[in-house]
């Protein structure tokens, strides 16, 4: 069985669908096509998301799918240092991730585009070296889409990227995170994440707790070489820990790859296009990679439905869609990768010394004058210029090369 169509989407994520919309909104015959029975099921990250990296996108997003707001975050040295940051008005939200999913989806599907759900993709169909669609497993047969333009968001797993000819993202800053739904939270403010820095739980990432307002919240961390769920029960079972949650369950419990390498060297190809976490388009931070593979999805979406449009194909034509990203968010990848390679270096006890060098300088005067959290290099430069800012970076520095 064979399907025929412009545009195939490997991965109905929030990148995937985006994408997906952008073009079918186009006048592209796209379809989509998701492994899983059911959009937004299995979740696969925590889902806080900037207000306004949500608004530069141009989502609205419903109240159904907001599940709360924040205007602060306070920070959490290893030794218990605390480090808060409060603006004047809410700019981060947590978001029901299959509700998120699904509602990108709805989009994509109003808009024309259509979805081949349980259809895993498997190979590349190429004719003469020439792209021309994927093999995909469905109901335990294999099926062929034959397209013009194969657009991969297909996660962190890059098979189809590799079978493209393009190089995979750096293994060596894939660190593993755990994410868990618990409830009976208890003396936890609900306007504000809290974050704990510690390399003897967290090695090489950090730890969150992310609050609904129902006595429920999200807790989870990542790390680089050690088993994510053991550290989540050690995280949980500290007694400093155990005496601010109460006596918290754990409801449900989920795992994948977070890629903290930056984005990879190269994002498309004749006939092909790599968006989201396989092109490792992802916060070298935080982790966060909603937002920039949703900018980036926009961006895939409008080069190839101009693609679509005007007949053209080939790598020189789609190399667009890298240079567009890139003139966004190449500067700010690579200040942010060179501050997470900064903080890996770092003992736990450096770490100590720089939230009390952050506080001493009231760090959190010049950092409540942030305008984009998702342009950290951008605003890392600009606040440098404040005094507070200034001290602490050099400190940070000394500490990083010392």
């Amino acid at each position: 069985m064979a399907t025929e169509t412009d545009i195939a989407v490997v991965g109905g994520g929030p990148t995937g669908s985006l994408a997906a919309f952008i073009a079918a909104r186009k006048g592209a015959k796209v379809t989509v096509l998701e492994e899983h029975p059911t959009i937004g099921v299995p979740n696969h990250c925590a889902g806080h998301l900037s207000l306004n990296g949500l608004k530069h996108i141009g989502l609205s997003l419903p109240p159904s799918v907001i599940e709360n707001t924040f205007d602060s975050a306070v920070f959490f040295s290893p030794s218990g240092e605390q480090f808060c940051v409060r603006f004047p008005s809410p700019v981060t939200c947590a978001v029901n991730r299959e509700f998120f999913d699904k509602y990108l989806a709805k989009m994509a599907l109003a808009a024309g585009a259509q979805y081949l759900l349980n259809s895993r993709a498997e190979t590349l169909l190429r004719e003469k070296d020439a792209l021309k669609g994927i093999i995909f497993g469905r109901r335990g047969s294999k099926e062929k889409i034959f397209c013009n333009i194969i657009i991969s968001a297909e996660g962190v797993a890059s098979r189809i990227l590799r079978d493209a000819g393009l190089k995979s993202l750096n293994s060596n800053m894939l660190v593993k995170s755990v994410s868990a739904e618990v409830d009976n939270v208890e003396n936890v403010e609900t306007n504000r994440v809290e974050v704990y820095l510690s390399k003897r739980i967290a090695d090489g990432f950090y730890t969150w707790l992310m609050p609904k307002k129902d006595d429920t919240a999200r807790i989870g961390l990542a790390t680089n070489h050690r088993n994510p769920r053991q550290c989540l029960e050690q995280f949980l079972n500290d007694p400093k820990v155990k005496a601010k949650l109460g006596k918290c369950k754990i409801r449900r419990i989920t795992y994948h790859a977070i890629p903290l390498g930056g984005p990879i060297s190269k994002t498309y190809a004749s006939g092909f296009l790599a968006v989201g976490d396989v092109a490792s388009q992802v916060k070298p931070t935080t982790g966060g990679g909603v937002i920039t593979g949703l900018t980036c999805a926009k961006i895939a979406g409008e080069v190839a439905g101009r693609a679509v449009k005007e007949g053209f194909f080939s790598a020189d034509f789609l190399e667009q869609y890298e240079v567009e990203w890139a003139r966004l968010l190449g500067f700010d990848m690579k200040a942010m990768l060179f501050a997470r390679k900064l903080l890996n270096r770092l003992s736990d006890h450096e770490i100590d010394k720089l939230f009390r060098v952050s506080n001493k300088l009231h760090l959190e005067e010049a950092l409540i004058h942030v305008k984009n959290l998702d342009s950290q290099g951008k605003e890392a430069t600009r606040l440098a210029m404040r005094p507070s800012a200034l001290l602490t970076l050099g400190f940070f520095l000394f500490w990083a090369f010392t």
